[in-house]
């Protein structure tokens, strides 16, 4: 990327930058870019769409504004420590200035404030009218994204799409009508046929598509689709047959060659850093500290232990681990023994002479944002080895996964049985998700049932579970287990299961509880996080 865009284009970052939905225009805008002297060149519209993409990087380059997942049932947190507020929100009693709540609100705003500045204003740019709609579908299919996550964290939402400032005054726009603008805007991209693949920076980068194809925006549909079909609009089998039919469209794009994406065949490659840029990942988001790509990564240590010298953000869930199918999957997303900072190999639920835990965090460990590092503590581009040195640094250019390729097979998988669609295709789409993760007959059979003697509703509950093994613990992944489980509204299963907290055989001789507790009272807003108490003083319409 040439450097004076480079630097341009952090000036409009950092000018696109709000803390609310009603003071987007309170700053002073001397010294900046605006509308009236901007976009007049090729040059501008490229910046803009820099900007754009810092604002993508910024809502998934630290971990809070992923804390709403932790209310999933495959993630849990340190109760203690500096982790009180990844385990308030475990715990479903959050509090207004719970720094994930603020941070996922104020970072996926500011990802709307940059995308509405490019559309409103692409259009003035005297280049060819292909370059402005190439810009303003990369900024509408952001808009939606953003929307997207604050609808399934916070349910309504005040609606901005021309930055002007309200004084406080927007009211509430419901769920519907967030999905259908959401709706509205990915369509939109849709009918514009983006590109299959890009050539050249910046769209792309590293080998691999920054800017958004034509198969990730069908991808996000489904996905959409699916969760209007589900809590809380239950729209049903009419909006799982939309979702089957964009998966399919991207299923039969590949089977055709017209989009280039894979499974790759090993499931320690599919979060290796040695595989940061590969072609399993329909839409991410790409980091790079070194090459002039906006932010990095923070996310090496996040889930390794505190104890052993990690973050220790996210901690995994101890009954989903215990059901996790065995197999190539479930090695590759925990460690399948923790390595102790003296080199020893211990199992999560060892005990020591005494009969107390080894490992102080007492829950299994994932490692699918972990690193190996060699002899210098440098980073190692390779599949992550839990039995090597871990590397300690912060700062990587790895990729965030949003969609990966084998989450369209099960989306197709699941709403196709959902909605009466082709069952012989949706069966094996499931059998080839389960053919790389689990081992032997367990890749055909599911709980003494044979994938092709499935019926609809066996079938579409096999493939949603298995869609929460293949996002285990990524926590940034466009449908989390948290987000699925809302849609499936059972958000209030997990609350109820770790309120009672019943004790669990781990091994012989070990009995596990999870860390957390959980107490009260479920009611439906704790579907809900609550809305961030500084945004309420500025717009009393914030209320439920």
């Amino acid at each position: 990327m040439k450097r004076n865009i480079f630097y341009g284009c952090m000036l409009l970052a950092s000018a696109l930058t709000l803390q609310a939905c009603s003071d987007i225009l309170d700053e002073d805008p001397k010294g900046k870019h605006t509308p009236g002297n901007f976009f007049a060149s090729q040059n501008d519209l490229d910046e803009s769409l820099y900007a754009l993409y810092e604002q993508v990087n910024h809502t998934q380059n630290y971990t809070n504004p992923g804390y709403p997942q932790w209310q999933g049932d495959d993630i849990t947190a340190n109760p203690g420590s500096n982790k009180q507020a990844c385990a308030e929100i475990d715990k479903f009693q959050v509090s207004d200035n719970n720094k994930g709540v603020r941070d996922a609100w104020r970072l996926h705003y500011n990802l709307i404030q940059a995308a509405n500045y490019i559309i409103d204003n692409a259009e003035k740019t005297p280049v060819a009218k292909e370059n402005i709609d190439l810009a303003i579908a990369q900024a509408r299919f952001w808009r939606a994204y953003a929307y997207y996550y604050l609808v399934r964290v916070f349910g309504p939402l005040p609606i901005n799409l021309h930055n002007e400032d309200d004084n406080g005054t927007t009211k509430l726009t419901d769920v519907q009508g967030v999905y259908d603008l959401i709706v509205s805007d990915l369509e939109a991209v849709d009918a514009v046929n983006l590109p299959t693949h890009y050539t050249s920076a910046p769209a792309q980068l590293f080998g691999v598509d920054v800017y958004v194809t034509q198969q990730a925006v069908k991808s996000t549909l489904s996905a959409v689709y699916m969760s209007m079909a589900g809590y809380p609009l239950n729209k049903g089998q009419e909006y799982y047959a939309k979702a089957a039919e964009k998966a399919k469209e991207v299923i039969d794009g590949v089977n055709s060659g017209k989009y280039n994406a894979t499974m790759d065949a090993d499931w320690r490659n599919v979060y290796s850093y040695g595989n940061n840029y590969n072609k399993e990942t329909i839409l991410g988001i790409n980091f790079s500290p070194t090459k002039n790509w906006s932010t990095d990564s923070e996310f090496s240590s996040c889930c390794f232990f505190e104890s052993l010298g990690g973050w220790g953000d996210a901690w995994g869930e101890i009954k989903f681990w215990k059901d996790f199918p065995d197999g190539p999957r479930k090695r590759a997303v925990y460690d399948p023994q923790i390595r102790l900072k003296d080199g020893t190999l211990v199992d999560w639920w060892a005990l020591d002479g005494s009969g107390k835990p080894i490992v102080a965090e007492r829950h299994p460990m994932f490692s699918i944002f972990t690193i190996n590092a060699d002899d210098n503590g440098k980073e190692i581009k390779a599949p992550y080895d839990y039995t090597k040195k871990p590397y300690k640094g912060m700062c990587t250019d790895t990729r965030h996964q949003l969609i990966r390729y084998p989450e369209v097979l099960l989306w197709y998988a699941e709403s196709a049985a959902r909605s009466g669609g082709n069952l012989a295709l949706a069966k094996e789409c499931l059998k080839k998700v389960r053919a790389r993760a689990v081992d032997g007959t367990a890749a055909t059979i599911i709980d003494g049932v044979a994938i092709d003697a499935m019926t609809p509703n066996q079938l579409a509950e096999a493939a949603f579970k298995e869609h929460g093994w293949e996002v285990a613990g990524n926590w940034v992944a466009l449908a989390t287990r948290r987000s699925d489980e809302l849609r499936m509204n059972i958000l209030r299963n997990n609350f109820e299961y770790r309120k009672a907290n019943a004790p669990l055989t781990v091994a012989a001789g070990f009995v596990a509880t999870e860390s957390v507790p959980v107490t009260g009272t479920w009611n439906d807003n704790m579907n809900y996080l609550p809305y961030p108490g500084t945004e309420v003083e500025k717009n009393p319409n914030l209320k439920r």
